[in-house]
């Protein structure tokens, strides 16, 4: 029990300084993803907003947190597969809000929701709010710490 405190307490507080870093990732993540939707589709959007998100991630948490490793290619590394986990939750997410809204109404979707801009954003903000404490627990435990 104590243990689990102590990882509770260290990992909250690591977070404020995790939502500076994955706050400019989540706006470049999102951007990107809602305008390549329409035209490219749900998985391959998530795959180029992932890379964009994930170096904007690594990048602003190297200027603001203590780095844990003494390479920073062994970090984005780990980053990047923290990241690529992420990816896997965010599509298991996506696909399925797809797939559920295509059994509720195929034609709506088929015709306006697949179409939309809002609904790319609505989507993929769920799927990234899901996949934030995954990524940034193990952010904290295997990359960074507060300064």
């Amino acid at each position: 029990l104590n243990l689990l405190k102590k990882r509770l307490k260290r990992y909250l507080d690591f977070v404020p300084f995790y939502l500076i870093g994955s706050g400019f990732a989540f706006t470049v993540d999102l951007t990107i993803f809602t305008i390549l939707r329409t035209n490219f589709g749900t998985n391959y959007s998530a795959f180029i907003s992932y890379i964009f998100g994930t170096i904007t991630s690594f990048s602003i948490l190297l200027f603001i947190t203590k780095y844990r490793l003494s390479k920073k290619r062994i970090g984005l590394l780990i980053h990047l597969i923290i990241g690529l986990i992420t990816l896997i939750i965010n599509l298991v997410v996506l696909n399925t809000i797809d797939y559920i809204t295509q059994i509720f109404n195929y034609n709506l979707y088929t015709n306006i929701l697949n179409k939309s801009n809002y609904y790319a954003l609505f989507t993929k903000t769920l799927s990234s709010c899901i996949g934030f404490l995954w990524t940034s627990y193990m952010t904290g435990k295997l990359l960074f710490k507060k300064k």
